[in-house]
C-alpha cells in the first residue's frame, strides 16, 4: 500500500512530491509483551522458596507434573486471549487513522497544489519582467531594481546632473540679488525662495515622474489634456518668476540708506528676462528629465512581484514539506495495518517462547533449592520433554 515511490536513478524534480518518513511513526499498539527478564528473576526465586518450603521435592519431579506449570500455562492462555483482542482493537483504530489522515492528506495536497499553481503563475511574470528597459513605455524596469545596483544608472546620469548643479550655481547668486532686492518684505522674500525650490526643482521632478507613469502605463485623452495643462501652468509660473526677477534685478539696490546701480546695469531689460527664462527652463527641465529617467513604476512592480514571489515560494514549500509527512504518516499507518497479521504472529511466539523460558527459570530455581543432583536430572528431562513438544507443535 505505497503511496509515493522514487526511484534513486531518477532526477530530483524540484515540483516532485515524494514521500518522507514522518518525525514520528504511527504506533498504535495496545499490547506490550511482558518483561521476561524481570519475569525469569521472579520464577527463580519463586522455585526456590517452593523447594526450600517443601511444596515441591524430587518425587514430584519424577512424576512429570508440576503445580506450577499449569499456572503459567492459564496465565499464557490469558494473555493469547488478550493478544486476540488488543489486536483487532489495534486494527480497528489503525483503520479510522488511516481514514482520517487520507482527509487531512487530501487537504495537504490541495494548499500544496494551490500554492504551487500561484508559484508558477508569478514566477513567469518576474522571469519577463528581469529585463532591463531600453525605452520609456516598453513595461521592463531600471537596470537598479534588477541588479541592485545604482552605478549605471549615476553614470549614464551624473553628466545632467553635474549640469543642473552647475545651473544652481548659477541661480544662487542672482537669487541672492533677488532677496536684496526684496529684503523689505519677508513674505516676498520667502515667497521667492519657496517659488524657486518649486518651479525649478521638486514640480519638475513630480512632473517628471507622472509623464514617466504615463509613458508606462498609458492614460486617457483627459489625462494627456491635464499634462498638458500643467505644463503651460507651469511655463506661465516660470514666466512670472522670471519677470519678478527681472525687476528686482533691474530695480537700483539701497544699502545704507545710498542708493547704488541696478545688478543688471549695463545689460538690456529684454537679455535679462531671456537669460532668466532660459536658466529656469533649462533647469527645470532637466529635474523632469530625471525624475522621468529614475524613476520607473516598473520597478515597484518588479519588487512587488518579487516579494510576492518569494513569499508564495516559502508558502509553497511549507505546503510540500506538509504534504509530504501527511503522505509519509498515511503510508507508516497502511504498514502498520499490512503487518497487523505478522504482528498476532510474532507475539504469540514470542510470548510461547517467554513463558517456556518461565518455567525454565522456575525449574533452575526449584533444583538450586532442594540441590539434588538427582532433581538436576529429572528436571533436564523435563525441560528436553517440553522443548520436544513444542518442537512438534510447530
Amino acid at each position: 500500500m505505497r503511496l509515493f515511490r522514487r526511484h534513486h536513478d531518477e532526477p530530483v524534480d524540484p515540483g516532485q512530491v515524494t514521500r518522507i518518513a514522518p518525525a514520528v511513526g504511527y504506533d498504535g499498539d495496545l499490547y506490550h509483551l511482558p518483561d521476561w527478564t524481570a519475569r525469569r528473576r521472579e520464577e527463580r526465586e519463586l522455585g526456590h522458596r517452593h523447594a526450600t518450603d517443601g511444596q515441591i521435592d524430587t518425587l514430584t519431579l519424577q512424576t512429570g507434573s508440576v503445580p506450577r506449570f499449569h499456572e503459567l500455562e492459564d496465565e499464557r492462555l490469558g494473555e493469547l486471549a488478550e493478544i486476540e483482542d488488543l489486536t483487532e482493537r489495534e486494527v480497528q483504530r489503525a483503520r479510522a487513522a488511516f481514514e482520517a489522515q487520507r482527509i487531512k492528506l487530501a487537504e495537504s495536497q490541495r494548499a500544496f497544489t494551490d500554492a504551487r499553481a500561484a508559484l508558477d503563475d508569478t514566477q513567469p511574470r518576474v522571469a519577463e519582467l528581469e529585463q532591463p528597459s531600453r525605452r520609456p513605455g516598453d513595461g521592463r524596469p531600471s537596470s537598479i531594481a534588477l541588479s541592485g545596483s545604482h552605478w549605471p544608472t549615476v553614470r549614464r546620469w551624473l553628466p545632467a546632473a553635474l549640469l543642473l548643479l552647475l545651473l544652481l550655481i548659477v541661480e544662487v547668486p542672482i537669487l541672492y540679488q533677488v532677496i536684496l532686492s526684496w529684503g523689505d518684505s519677508i513674505a516676498m522674500t520667502a515667497l521667492l525662495a519657496a517659488g524657486a525650490a518649486l518651479i525649478m526643482l521638486v514640480a519638475p521632478h513630480m512632473y517628471g515622474r507622472a509623464f514617466r507613469s504615463w509613458q508606462e502605463h498609458g492614460s486617457s485623452a483627459r489625462g494627456r489634456w491635464l499634462l498638458a495643462a500643467v505644463a503651460l501652468v507651469w511655463l506661465g509660473l516660470i514666466v512670472a518668476v522670471a519677470v519678478l526677477r527681472r525687476d528686482a534685478l533691474v530695480r537700483p539696490l539701497v544699502v545704507d540708506g545710498q542708493e547704488i546701480g541696478p545688478t543688471s546695469d549695463g545689460v538690456g531689460q529684454l537679455p535679462t528676462m531671456i537669460l532668466l527664462l532660459a536658466l529656469l527652463i533649462a533647469t527645470a527641465l532637466i529635474a523632469a528629465d530625471l525624475g522621468r529617467r529614475m524613476h520607473n513604476p516598473n520597478d515597484r512592480r518588479l519588487r512587488e512581484l518579487r516579494a510576492k514571489r518569494d513569499a508564495e515560494a516559502r508558502a509553497c514549500t511549507t505546503a510540500q514539506a506538509a504534504y509530504q509527512q501527511d503522505a509519509g504518516y498515511a503510508e507508516s499507518i497502511a504498514q502498520y495495518l499490512e503487518s497487523a497479521d505478522r504482528r498476532r504472529a510474532g507475539r504469540t511466539r514470542q510470548l510461547d517462547s517467554g513463558y517456556d523460558s518461565l518455567a525454565t527459570a522456575y525449574l533452575g530455581g526449584v533444583v538450586e533449592g532442594l540441590r539434588d543432583p538427582e532433581a538436576a536430572s529429572w528436571a533436564e528431562r523435563i525441560v528436553a520433554r517440553r522443548r520436544d513438544a513444542g518442537a512438534r507443535g510447530t
